[in-house]
């Protein structure tokens, strides 16, 4: 199975490390979706238009301050024959420690867009971008998606760039 990674960007720095970090096996394809001025909407503008684009198989999100841990495509892979057309919540840590999910539930402050590896099933989702300009645009795509359920995953395949600022 193939994996479409998409990451949105502003044009950080950061952008080549976490490209770096991406393990493309043969047939994945990367969506890197630029927005100049930044729109503003969280990368939730960026998510939707890389998710228009993609032709895999699967579709996993990154920011452009994030990076995959060593290993993560071989985990991902290991995750689509275990679970063959289910969306996947893996785990993702932040710089100060903290790790989310805190518990198997799809809620706000719960969800990242980072942890999302999902079947590229279009009629099956909802929009990545809730009205109005919103940082849970991840939440609402996770929490209204028409898969009658969401595999959470116990491996943590993505170091966060930056602290979550929401939570302690």
């Amino acid at each position: 199975m193939t994996i479409s990674f998409v990451i949105p960007t502003i044009g950080r720095e950061s952008l080549r490390k976490t490209l770096s970090s991406i393990e493309k096996w043969e047939g994945d394809e990367i969506w890197v979706i630029r927005h100049s001025p930044p729109s503003g909407t969280w990368g939730n503008t960026e998510r939707k238009e890389g998710i228009a684009k993609s032709t895999c198989d699967y579709i996993a999100f990154i920011d452009d301050d994030d990076c995959y841990i060593p290993g993560h495509r071989a985990i991902m892979d290991k995750t689509i024959k275990e679970n063959p057309g289910k969306p996947n919540l893996f785990r993702i840590k932040y710089p100060n420690g903290k790790i989310l999910w805190d518990k198997k539930e799809i809620v706000p402050g719960n969800i990242s867009s980072q942890m999302i590896l999902v079947p590229n099933i279009s009629e099956m989702f909802y929009r990545f971008q809730f009205p109005g300009n919103t940082n849970m645009g991840d939440y609402y795509f996770a929490a209204r998606w028409k898969f009658p359920e969401a595999i959470f995953r116990e491996e943590i395949i993505v170091m966060m760039g930056h602290n979550d600022e929401k939570k302690p």
